[in-house]
């Protein structure tokens, strides 16, 4: 049931999406201005240790994807979808429904330091701006929510027991509400999108080389773990191995918008996500299975 529940929160955002479009503003503002930072605070207070190596690890994975990126196209935008992956709002709800509290963890970390390196490298490749407007992206990167929460979450750690303690519960209806808003936030959007075959043809492709190489820096994240012993990500590889699967942030378009003026990247985003839960789908029963016959 828990691999499918992700499947039903995404058609009942798409069914909703038919009436009432409107309301995913409301919602993303919910969960961008209060529960995902929520999330990151408690996650960072009580579980710091854990959560660093992933943070740095996911900035350098980045980088190594966005010089990839370029071996495939010269189109910035095209570049962006390639290396800018939608953990927040798909891959983390869907980590924390298959693989528990673990998985929660390495998602929240990766998140963060995409959040942090997919708002700067996207202002590199789209935005025309240079001199004091890197000066202004820096001061808005130090003042958005991931990096608030993160400051947050450092600041309250010798608090950690008293925190896991009383706010566990809010923290599993926080994680809940990510999950189940995350999921119907993309539902209506892909309802607002027009998509033919073509489309999915070529993004199936494109879905392709990011999952081989996704995987290739995943099996050397999985080497360095094991090799260092840091065992919440050895212990959690098929978290590591779901980042192949996701497809572009949704938070691209919002970017293109407003430094392009343009919209192409809805349509990449929109096909990319339907062959994604298409591909995490199989990924989810397959390590189901064998996770229930070991």
């Amino acid at each position: 049931m828990s691999l499918f529940l992700p499947v039903l929160y995404l058609i009942l955002g798409w069914g909703v999406g038919r009436y009432r479009p409107g309301i995913r503003h409301r919602a993303s503002t919910l969960l961008t201005r209060y529960v995902i930072p929520f999330v990151i605070t408690y996650n960072v207070a009580t579980k710091f240790n854990e959560m660093y190596v992933v943070i740095i690890g996911t900035v350098v994975a980045m980088m190594v994807m966005m010089r990839v990126s370029r071996w495939f196209s010269p189109d910035p935008l095209r570049n962006l979808c390639f290396f800018y992956l939608n953990i927040g709002w798909l891959g983390l709800p869907i980590a924390s429904t298959l693989f528990g509290d673990g998985a929660t963890t390495i998602m929240i970390a990766a998140y963060v330091g995409s959040s942090v390196m997919g708002n700067s490298l996207g202002f590199m490749l789209l935005s025309p701006h240079t001199g004091e407007s890197n000066a202004l992206l820096a001061k808005k990167l130090l003042i958005s929510p991931p990096v608030l929460s993160v400051a947050l979450g450092i600041v309250l750690m010798p608090l950690h027991s008293a925190i896991s303690h009383y706010l566990s519960p809010v923290h599993e209806a926080a994680t809940f509400t990510m999950s189940f808003l995350g999921m119907a936030i993309l539902g209506i959007w892909l309802s607002q999108t027009r998509m033919n075959l073509s489309d999915f043809k070529h993004e199936l492709v494109e879905a392709l080389w990011r999952a081989v190489s996704w995987a290739v820096i995943g099996l050397v994240i999985i080497y360095l773990a094991w090799t260092f012993h840091a065992e919440a990500i050895y212990n959690n590889k098929a978290t590591v191995f779901l980042l192949c699967f996701l497809p572009p942030a949704a938070n691209i378009i919002v970017m293109e918008t407003y430094y392009v003026g343009t919209g192409r990247s809805a349509r990449i985003i929109s096909c990319s996500t339907c062959i994604s839960i298409l591909a995490i789908a199989c990924y989810g029963a397959i390590t189901t299975l064998v996770h229930v016959t070991q």
